[in-house]
């Protein structure tokens, strides 16, 4: 008799703890002793939320935190103003609210990430001129095949790529998932993210890219995505991968991995935040391994850092938890997602102190 799914759902459960067992993570993950580069994101329209004119925001955060790097947004949107002219300047006022930060604190200066992309940071994930069309739908496909776009990656690229103050881009944010209930599909895929990316490297050869994603709750989910039997694991119940992990390290430089433990579908009635924090540990070793066997690197590129949008579930013991385990976990570069709401959270700042430390020792 021949195989069919009618036969796999009367699998006897022998058979299908014999093929999950097949890819179970390693009971063991490197312990690495690297110091990352610690920062931040910031996020101008967060900072304004909060009562902040953006570069006061920024300079405040600076003086307190005194990060290794900076990752800001190059929103299209914001420096196009009509589909011929671009205008950095709300760029630039925040790379010279950096520099003057470092001509005070030359011992330790700032470096900054520029991401591009109309996939970039928060919400609401996709940022379009007003003035570019998109119908009843929205067409990814065919809005970055367009010329306007297309001058907007290369002038961004450009203008930037000669500055002092640059240490990496970042192409598109989260490009291979689609994250958006309200959008639709708005996953790039990967044949658009490696055109932008060869763009990026004949105009800035130098500086590395960054592709990032987000993986699963825990490693033994990931391990299923890239199992040669997980179309079985999609058949079977219970969670589901998520993320791109793989995909995204053998597009880009680095792979930079967003990293949050308390969301509206991480429900913690399944597992606590503790725990989600640990099993975050042991998923972030393993891809800082699979990067390095591949000569790259892996970033926590959004660490969380605050809760989400205001609900109670993430606390200041929370960030200072993940800190210290995430420090050994190989990760290059770690960057705090939320650092605008501790401007307003004294007890949010003081734990957010206590964790760059830990990061860094």
């Amino acid at each position: 008799m021949g195989f069919s799914f009618a036969n796999l759902r009367l699998a006897p459960l022998a058979l299908v703890v014999l093929l999950v067992g097949a890819t179970q993570p390693p009971t063991t993950v490197s312990i690495h002793g690297t110091h990352p580069k610690v920062g931040f994101t910031f996020v101008p329209a967060i900072a304004t939320w909060n009562g902040y004119q953006p570069t006061a925001a920024l300079a405040e955060l600076l003086h307190k935190l005194h990060p290794d790097l900076v990752r800001i947004p190059i929103y299209w949107d914001s420096v196009a103003p009509s589909s011929g002219s671009l205008d950095f300047g709300e760029v630039d006022a925040l790379l010279a609210t950096v520099t003057a930060s470092n001509a005070h604190h030359p011992a330790h200066p700032t470096q900054v990430i520029l991401v591009a992309g109309v996939r970039n940071l928060a919400w609401p994930e996709v940022h379009l001129p007003t003035w570019v069309g998109t119908g009843t739908t929205l067409d990814l496909a065919q809005i970055t095949a367009s010329s306007s776009y297309v001058a907007y990656l290369e002038e961004t690229f450009q203008h930037y790529a000669t500055s002092p103050l640059l240490y990496a881009w970042q192409v598109e944010n989260e490009p291979l998932d689609s994250t958006n209930d309200q959008l639709g599909d708005i996953a790039l895929g990967g044949t658009t993210v490696a055109g932008e990316l060869g763009l990026l490297k004949r105009i800035d050869p130098f500086h590395r890219a960054i592709v990032t994603t987000y993986n699963s709750a825990s490693l033994g989910l990931d391990m299923q995505a890239t199992s040669g039997l997980s179309w079985l694991y999609e058949l079977l119940p219970g969670p589901k991968p998520a993320g791109h992990p793989k995909p995204a390290l053998l597009l880009g430089d680095v792979l930079g991995l967003d990293v949050y433990v308390d969301t509206p579908s991480t429900p913690l009635a399944d597992a606590s935040v503790t725990e989600r924090i640990g099993w975050k540990a042991v998923s972030l070793a393993y891809w800082a391994d699979q990067a390095l066997q591949e000569g790259k690197e892996l970033w926590i590129t959004e660490m969380q850092g605050s809760t989400w949008n205001g609900e109670a579930g993430f606390s200041p013991e929370d960030l200072m938890e993940s800190a210290h385990q995430y420090s050994g976990t190989g990760a290059s570069v770690v960057l705090l997602w939320g650092v605008e709401d501790w401007l307003i959270a004294p007890n949010w700042m003081e734990a957010g102190q206590a964790a760059f430390q830990t990061l860094r020792n």
